[in-house]
């Protein structure tokens, strides 16, 4: 990022982004590009804000992206902002005690955050807490009525009074949304284990495995006192070797990082439907985004065996980022393939 120049050091950031009125046909109702010069600082990140003006009662779609002028790389986002509620989750921003945003869930009940309103909104607030009990997403075959996100009961509410100089921690993992009236008109802040998006403790090592086993299979794993000899003895038996059952542990919890890392929603990303397919079947071959859907193609338009799985955006009060799978029949011999590969002692990846 950053290149000698003279005496310092500094990285030029260029800044892209289109707006679009997605509330009815996708539209183009702005566009802009601006510049970010920084010297070298000792930390690794660099915190810029620009202002967008969006009115009341529309919902848009931004593409955003990020070039690294020096290493001529890119980063692009796609990011929903909805404005059809009177107040909405982009009506607030979280930030630590030195009014820096937080990117990523709270992962300490030591971690203290004040909230940045916007101008002219209520000062008493209802929240609510809920417990993390969200489950696995069912297997892609798996027909149901699986889509409608329904919350559940929290588990403590109590009135609240925000100011700007009012402090939250949360003593517990879960979600504490602020509302009024409904859940729809609020904001919500996560929490989990402290060394979230990464898998350390035996307990969460051995969570993902459902998604490998039958269900009598993992009750049996999880009544064991001893969860890590649980995962090991898993490993073990599918790699049939120590190296072999190194390589599928590497790579199985790299992936649940990363789907932590990129979908995490109301819950871990690897419970939900994109991280489910992709800690299974790998990174797929091509994904095509739009407002409220993403596709996900393993293999080419040159191969019989293209598998397309599409996610649509759902309402849901707790976030933005709640993508459900389309459920098909007939992914199942597919899933059932990718399973036993696994279970075979080979990581499995879609490369044709």
């Amino acid at each position: 990022m950053y290149v000698a120049n003279g005496e310092t050091s500094q990285a030029i950031i260029k800044v892209h982004y289109y707006l679009y009125n997605s509330s009815k046909t996708m539209f183009l109702v702005d566009s802009g590009t601006f510049y970010y010069h920084s010297k070298q600082f000792n930390t690794e990140n660099i915190i810029k804000s620009f202002e967008i003006k969006t009115k009341d009662t529309v919902s848009y779609f931004l593409d955003l992206t990020i070039y690294d002028e020096n290493q001529n790389a890119e980063n692009q986002f796609f990011i929903s902002i909805d404005r059809t509620q009177r107040i909405n989750k982009n009506d607030a921003l979280i930030v630590d005690k030195n009014n820096n945003p937080y990117f990523e869930p709270l992962h300490s009940d030591t971690d203290t955050f004040k909230i940045v309103m916007r101008k002219n909104l209520p000062k008493k607030w209802t929240v609510s807490w809920f417990q993390n009990k969200f489950m696995l997403r069912p297997a892609p075959y798996s027909l149901g009525n699986y889509n409608r996100f329904m919350p559940p009961k929290p588990d403590s509410t109590r009135v609240v009074w925000l100011t700007d100089t009012s402090t939250f921690t949360l003593k517990n993992d879960g979600i504490i949304h602020f509302y009024q009236d409904t859940l729809k008109l609020g904001f919500s802040v996560l929490e989990f284990y402290q060394s979230f998006p990464e898998i350390t403790t035996p307990v969460c090592l051995l969570q993902p495995l459902r998604m490998l086993t039958t269900q009598k299979e993992f009750n049996d794993m999880n009544l064991l006192a001893n969860k890590k000899e649980s995962v090991d003895k898993f490993w073990l038996n599918a790699g049939g070797n120590v190296n072999r059952a190194r390589e599928l542990i590497r790579v199985f919890y790299t992936r649940v990082m990363l789907a932590n890392t990129y979908f995490t929603s109301y819950t871990e990303g690897w419970k939900t439907d994109r991280g489910l397919i992709y800690i299974v079947f790998g990174l797929p071959v091509t994904i095509y985004k739009a407002d409220g859907i993403e596709r996900w193609i393993y293999g080419t338009s040159q191969s019989n065996k293209t598998l397309v799985f599409n996610f649509m955006r759902q309402q849901n009060p707790f976030t933005n980022n709640d993508f459900t799978l389309v459920r098909e029949e007939m992914y199942k011999i597919s899933w059932t393939q990718a399973v036993d590969t696994w279970r075979n002692g080979r990581v499995y990846s879609v490369a044709y």
